[in-house]
Parts: C-alpha cells; sequence; structure tokens
C-alpha cells in the first residue's frame, strides 16, 4: 500500500527535486505540493495525506506556524527537512516538540546535495506512516530522590521520537539523579549539541554533548554528538569515531552499549526508546547477560515501536514501561526496589 505524501516548500525547484525523490520508489506517491504553510493547511485538510515534507522557512506562514496549526486541526506525520546551520538545528528542535515525527538535514539547494539525502529521506518517509500520532504524553510526575546508585551507568537508544520522549523522560527524572547516563539520539552532526542544551533545561539531571576527555560521570547525562559513535573506554574515558555506520546510523547504541558492558557489566542499566529498526537490540541482550537491566519504551507511548519491539524479541528487555514510568523504573533499580527479571 503505497504512502501519500504532501510535499511542502517554497522554492520550486526544491519541490520538483523532493517530489523526484521520492516518487522514486514505487511505495510513495506525491499527491500534491504546497508553497507555503497557508497553502499547506490547506492541502492537509484537502488531500488527507498519509505523511507532510515540510520547509522551515517560507513566506507566509513559515514551517513552524504551519505545522503547529496542522498539529491541533488535522494531525498527520510531519518529516522536517531542515538546514544544516545553528539555526536550523534550534528550528528543528522546535518543530520536533510541536509534534514533527522527524528530519531531514539537506546538505545544499543543489541536485548534487539533495542527492546525499535521497535514501534517508525515503525510510523516514515510509517509516513516518507508521508512527503514533500524539499532541503531548500527559502529565509528568517527578520520581522520588534517591541517594543511591552512583556506581551504577544508565545507556539510552533513541531514534525516531526520541527528541520529545527524552525530553519527557527528563523532566519526570529527580533533581540529584545519582548514576551516570550516556544517550545515544540518533541525529547528524550539528544538531546533538542544541537538543542537550534543551535536555539540561529541564532541570534535573544536567546533560551536554560529550566532547573528548570527557568521562563517565556520576550524576551526569552526556549525549553523543551527532555523526560520531561514543565508545566507552578503560576507567570511564569516552571515545569518538567516524568508523562506518552500524544498522545505517551513526551514532549507533549498539556501540555504546556493548562498549559500555565490557567496563561496568552488571552496573549497566540500559533503556531502549521509541525508534525506527534494531539498534540497540544486541546491546541489551548483553546488559542482562552481564547481569544489568534493561527496560523498553512500551507500544502505548512509543512513536514509533520499532527499537524497543526489536529488543524486546531478542531477550533484551527485562520490562517495558511507558515513558512517563521510565525515570521511576530506574530509581526503583537504584534503590534496590526492583530487581532483574529472571
Amino acid at each position: 500500500m503505497s504512502v501519500r505524501v504532501l510535499v511542502v516548500d517554497d522554492s520550486p525547484l526544491m519541490r520538483k527535486f523532493l517530489t523526484d525523490m521520492l516518487k522514486s520508489n514505487p511505495l510513495i506517491n506525491v499527491v500534491g505540493t504546497a508553497e507555503d504553510g497557508e497553502d499547506a493547511i490547506r492541502k492537509v485538510a484537502e488531500l488527507s495525506p498519509d505523511v507532510v515534507t515540510m520547509d522551515v522557512e517560507m513566506p507566509r506562514k513559515n514551517g513552524l506556524s504551519a505545522l503547529a496549526d496542522i498539529m491541533s486541526k488535522h494531525p498527520v506525520p510531519v518529516v522536517m527537512v531542515s538546514t544544516l546551520t545553528t539555526k536550523g538545528a534550534k528550528e528543528t528542535m522546535e518543530a520536533l516538540n510541536l509534534g514533527a515525527i522527524d528530519f531531514v538535514a539537506k546538505p545544499s539547494s543543489t541536485p548534487i546535495g539533495l542527492h546525499k539525502i535521497k535514501d534517508e529521506l525515503i525510510s523516514k518517509v515510509i517509516g513516518a506512516k507508521e508512527a503514533r500520532m500524539r499532541t503531548k504524553f500527559g502529565m509528568h510526575v517527578r520520581a522520588s530522590t534517591t541517594t543511591k546508585g552512583a556506581d551504577r551507568v544508565v545507556l539510552v537508544a533513541a531514534s525516531t521520537g526520541g527528541p520529545r520522549a527524552l525530553t519527557a523522560f527528563f523532566e519526570s527524572l529527580p533533581q540529584g539523579f545519582p548514576a551516570a547516563m550516556l544517550i545515544v539520539q540518533h541525529m547528524p552532526e550539528g544538531f546533538t549539541k542544541n537538543f542537550a542544551d534543551r535536555l539540561n533545561g529541564c532541570g534535573t539531571l544536567p546533560c551536554r554533548e560529550a566532547a573528548p576527555g570527557d568521562r563517565v560521570t556520576p550524576g551526569l547525562a552526556l549525549m553523543a554528538p551527532g555523526g560520531k559513535h561514543m565508545i566507552v573506554g578503560m576507567n570511564g574515558e569516552l571515545k569518538f569515531t567516524e568508523d562506518s555506520p552500524m544498522h545505517g546510523v551513526r551514532p549507533a547504541a549498539d556501540l555504546m552499549f556493548l562498549s559500555g558492558v565490557k567496563v561496568y557489566q552488571s552496573r549497566c542499566i540500559g533503556v531502549v526508546m521509541t525508534g525506527m529498526g534494531k539498534d540497540g537490540a544486541e546491546g541489551a541482550v548483553q546488559v542482562r547477560h552481564a547481569g544489568g537491566v534493561c527496560f523498553g519504551e512500551s507500544e502505548e507511548s512509543c512513536t514509533i515501536y520499532g527499537m524497543p519491539k526489536m529488543a524486546k524479541l531478542a531477550g533484551g528487555i527485562d520490562a517495558e514501561y511507558p515513558i512517563s514510568e521510565i525515570a521511576h523504573a530506574l530509581v526503583a533499580v537504584l534503590s534496590g526496589r526492583l530487581a532483574r527479571a529472571s
């Protein structure tokens, strides 16, 4: 069954490039195009597309304003097409917060540059059709504070839908969360610093983009920089590589999980959140084999129940929880109130 797509961009040339790329896949049917936000809102109502690709900077009504209107009146999966700039990264984070499913960063407006994103765009548009639409996760109840567990390391994997899930997760963490945390969110270079800063702004667990010289540190969350694998070395020193993608992604959560388990063994706690594909499944299995605990985000709160499902099928998940309850489960493990499954 084909995916019906509406392409939104103010540039006629860009609309043609994006349309041609999408039409090259037999599973995609481009049902229309729109030249600005107002046109997009009207055509979403008229055409009822399965997925919308949305430019950010447009006249009359920009992509963010159009996205907010669409999500309130005719919720539909939206994949943002963003520029690789600091301003573009901030706008992309805002779009994800407003309800966009995912984004593709365009390297340039030239045909040569755009064709670099062809496979990624097609994959994300097809995957977006299966996304669960929601405008909010509901009230977040902050988990109780604990002083135990500073010797534990929480390893987090997230992809499509991850920015909103991680934000909800951070909002429910207690202040003074004692364990170290390492995060892989599938994003390209230039976007993870802004996102880590946003998580830091939640005011619960300090968070920043990881950098050379960083070590696994109790009470601090470090996010893998976009476009680089993050590896845990001896004594918790973090290393970064631009080796080939794993599962088609870089950074890959499995590499972080597997290297973390080698160093911290049963002190690891894994968390596999929303996303397409199977990244994190092998790592989750190894966390459990080493005597650690691993949680999966349950289908009810996942934007796309892919990565947690694959980890569960592989035998790497002790229990699943909606995103609002994962912080509570972590605190229960740290305080000794929740033991791992057999």
